[in-house]
């Protein structure tokens, strides 16, 4: 069986990433599927937006919603966030597609397998006592900061590893970024 051609999208790694690495209960971001932008949705414009929607019916169609949302008194940055979140929400094509969150397990992990890479013995010690219990992610990043070279790579280790997450994830979602 052949494997569909993947479909090339150009697409900021970087903010992609970020969106990725951003675990916020507020916030939810989507790949614009055809721009290959990433988009924002918190639950404020979610709310605005779904206020919206009731006031236009269920039934209502895309341009009918935008171009109520355009007699609101708010502000434009808020017409766009809402207009976003709108167009996420009535995508009946799979246009948007929900950027997956990095998990506290995936996090632990990638303390762990940076701990194996310390080449100072004491240093991988402390942090290996630091990553036991409730507070790991802190204790872990307060003995970094006494170790500016290690605190550094760390921060590039783990970058690199959600950036092999985002391009994995892209290509499961039959994406080749451009």
């Amino acid at each position: 069986m052949m494997e569909e051609p993947k479909r090339k999208l150009k697409i900021d790694l970087d903010e992609l990433v970020l969106a990725f690495d951003s675990g916020f209960g507020e916030t939810y971001h989507y790949l614009d599927r055809e721009t290959g932008e990433v988009i924002l949705v918190t639950d404020d414009s979610r709310f605005q937006a779904e206020e919206l929607l009731d006031q236009v019916g269920e039934d209502a169609s895309l341009e009918t919603a935008l171009a109520a949302l355009q007699d609101l008194d708010i502000e434009e940055w808020e017409k766009e966030l809402v207009t976003q979140v709108i167009s996420v929400e009535m995508d009946s094509e799979s246009r948007y597609i929900p950027v997956p969150n990095q998990t506290s397990h995936q996090g632990y992990q990638d303390m762990e397998t940076f701990i194996e890479t310390v080449a100072d013995d004491h240093l991988a010690e402390l942090l290996a006592v630091a990553i036991q219990g409730r507070g790991a992610f802190r204790r872990f990043k307060d003995v970094l900061q006494r170790y500016p070279e290690e605190h550094e790579r760390w921060f590039r280790f783990k970058d690199d590893l959600v950036h092999q997450r985002v391009l994995k994830w892209l290509d499961s979602e039959g994406i080749e970024p451009e």
